[in-house]
């Protein structure tokens, strides 16, 4: 691994009319890039000023398209780069990843060619690196010649030619900044995470000792500390409402209803009381917060480039479905999704159909809790008119089946349920083929709702009001209301209803979300995600 060195090891702080390359030095630094183009493509990585430059096809193709001539030869283009990495702390990226301090330790005397060459070369590992990081997202996968989907980050066939282009063109910032996600959230997650940066500037918020529920009309010694903590994050205010008593150790109408406010943002029941789950979210530190930001920023540069106008979408984490319509929500209800064992899956499909009275297949991974229920109640098949399938889908009596002798492994036939009311899919399931066979549906377990963290299913995702969802993504108001739909179930008969418009839907695992408001909303990393990407990132 070759390692370019300044003299001395010191860099000088770059004036504002310091050039990057004198146009005299360029003839003598070109053979020298030649050089380490050459190592670097023979070794795969060199270290110049302490910072490791990676092969990147990308950037051996722009200096070979350049006749490994200098690429940052204006001051201004790289003064632009620098305030391109330093923006990136914005978009919850490290500028240090970037080369920060060594590009910004630049020399004001003229450079010799190596370290010349070297910074140039460092120059342009920055801005291929951060160009595709605020594309694709740092930690997506790249394929084997280190581009996403085959391109590179501005989106043509030739991304050596696009480095040369947006570099020359005196736009680098413009360019760059049109690479980040266009989306109401994306904007909403930057701007809360500077006001959470700006609470960490300020000394965070104190942590909530421990005690009795704190409640309406309580009086507690603690309820000035939950007030300014409210307070700190607008729940205390939001809606212009102040406390009655802003000294008081009563718990007021006014606290109530801050309260509520957080409960909602954090993915808690409402109930307006400071209980242990309440406190807990409280007291997580805001440096914590800023984590959680930054790592649902990183997610929305790699899922949430290119929403469309319309869309359902379901929220893993907050366990929640949305429709959105020309960026407004125009549905939201509470779900059921997949237990830690069987985690709801992430991707995207498009809603086809609804089907009302569904049937049921028990899943394979179902085969033993139903196997375990027949074994413990020789009734239970009947009771809830399950039936039993062979593989070409012909009925086989059950009564001549000795499930005692079965395991899931050996079980050669299918379980099946007709319509009613114990059918796991309850009355209605809205369809979007996949290759994992997770669907939207309703379901007869309505206490499960109720329950603040609900992880419950084996991947498929169960909805509160799925039958309000289907009028929504029917968008047919005419022929399927509420009403029309209620009716249409009361009759018993299975029945699908194409969309005429299909949507697609998209499951997102987001530990943080914003609404239009910009009110960040905050959920449990229920299946421990955030860590490996947190990881990824890299230092703050």
């Amino acid at each position: 691994m070759r390692r370019v060195r300044s003299v001395g090891g010191l860099l000088l702080a770059m004036s504002a009319g310091a050039a990057w390359v004198g146009q005299s030095a360029r003839v003598s630094v070109t053979p020298v890039l030649e050089e380490l183009i050459d190592s670097l493509r023979a070794t795969g990585s060199l270290v110049i000023e302490g910072r490791t430059v990676h092969a990147n096809p990308i950037l051996l193709a722009a200096y070979e398209r350049h006749d490994f001539e200098p690429i940052w030869s204006r001051r201004a283009d790289l003064t632009a780069l620098l305030r391109a990495v330093n923006a990136a702390s914005s978009d919850g990226l490290d500028p240090d990843v970037y080369h920060r301090s060594a590009l910004t330790g630049l020399s004001v005397l003229p450079l010799g060619p190596d370290l010349a060459a070297g910074l140039d070369l460092l120059a342009t590992d920055a801005f291929v690196r951060l160009s595709h990081d605020l594309r694709f997202g740092r930690t997506r996968s790249a394929d084997s010649t280190g581009l996403v989907e085959g391109m590179g980050p501005f989106g043509s066939s030739d991304p050596a030619a696009d480095v040369l282009d947006v570099v020359a063109s005196g736009l680098l910032e413009q360019h760059m900044s049109a690479l980040r996600p266009k989306h109401f959230e994306y904007d909403r997650l930057v701007r809360g995470l500077a006001e959470l940066r700006t609470i960490e500037h300020e000394g965070g918020w104190a942590s909530i000792p421990a005690g009795p529920t704190m409640r309406r009309d309580t009086v507690d010694a603690r309820v000035p500390m939950l007030r300014r903590r409210l307070v700190r994050t607008g729940d205390l205010g939001h809606e212009g409402q102040g406390p009655e008593e802003p000294a008081s150790r009563r718990f007021d109408r006014a606290l109530e209803h801050a309260v509520k406010h957080f409960q909602r943002r954090h993915g808690l029941n409402d109930d307006g009381r400071v209980g242990d789950r309440t406190l807990e979210a409280l007291n997580v530190p805001v440096e914590r917060r800023i984590e959680q930001v930054r790592v649902n920023l990183e997610r929305a540069r790699r899922a949430e480039r290119d929403l469309p106008a319309d869309f359902v979408s379901v929220d893993v984490a907050g366990a929640r479905v949305h429709v959105s319509r020309s960026g407004t929500v125009a549905f939201d209800t509470r779900a059921v999704v997949g237990e830690e064992e069987t985690p709801t899956p992430t991707f995207s499909a498009v809603m086809s159909y609804i089907e009302l009275n569904p049937t049921w297949t028990a899943p394979r991974g179902m085969v033993e809790d139903v196997l375990v229920a027949v074994r413990a109640d020789p009734r239970y098949m009947a009771d809830r008119e399950i039936g039993v399938l062979d593989s070409a889908g012909v009925s086989v009596d059950a009564a001549m089946l000795d499930f005692s002798t079965f395991t899931p492994e050996t079980f050669p036939y299918f379980f099946h349920q007709a319509p009613g009311p114990t059918n796991p899919l309850g009355r209605i399931k809205l369809m979007f083929p996949n290759d994992y066979a997770v669907y939207l549906h309703d379901s007869p377990a309505r206490w499960a709702f109720a329950e603040e963290e609900r992880l419950f299913s084996h991947g498929c995702v169960r909805v509160e009001d799925p039958i309000g969802l289907a009028v929504e993504v029917l968008d047919d108001p005419d022929t399927w209301s509420r009403e029309t739909l209620e009716d249409a179930i009361s009759e018993g008969e299975n029945l699908a209803i194409p969309l005429t418009r299909p949507l697609p839907v998209y499951l997102f695992y987001r530990t943080v979300k914003a609404d239009r408001a910009g009110t960040l909303h905050f959920y449990e990393d229920v299946y421990d995600q955030d860590t490996a990407i947190l990881a990824a990132l890299g230092s703050r």
